[in-house]
């Protein structure tokens, strides 16, 4: 089996979009998506291809393959658990969306984020 972990970097303290010009971080956080609130953070589903055991996504991240949605769980600057695995897996695939939601009051300019994506055989 195996765990898939995921990060992020956001300001180097507090997880997110982070635009170092003006000082200012959209917040990752798990809710719902909504126009004129900021907000950032992912949801994830696995494919059915590939054999051997199956990849199990933490609820606040499994959203059943629905892409329109818009909530999403929050990515944390230390390991958080994407999928996860209790029997040796071959070809399956996670599908991670990275979603974001800005207001009119965020500044403008460019918001990066660093995500990292580690995986352990158990």
């Amino acid at each position: 089996g195996c765990t898939l972990y995921i990060k992020d970097t956001g300001d180097g303290g507090n997880p997110g979009l982070w635009n170092s010009t003006s000082s200012v971080l959209i917040a990752s956080a798990s809710s719902t998506l909504i126009a004129g609130t900021a907000g950032y953070g992912i949801n994830a589903t696995t494919t059915s291809a590939g054999s051997g055991g199956a990849l199990t996504i933490p609820v606040h991240y499994r959203l059943g393959g629905d892409v329109s949605t818009s909530t999403v769980g929050g990515i944390t600057v230390t390991n958080q658990t994407l999928a996860s695995a209790s029997a040796d897996v071959t070809g399956r695939e996670i599908v991670t969306r990275h979603k974001a939601a800005v207001s009119n009051t965020i500044i403008s300019g460019n918001y990066d984020d660093s995500v990292t994506y580690e995986c352990t055989v158990n």
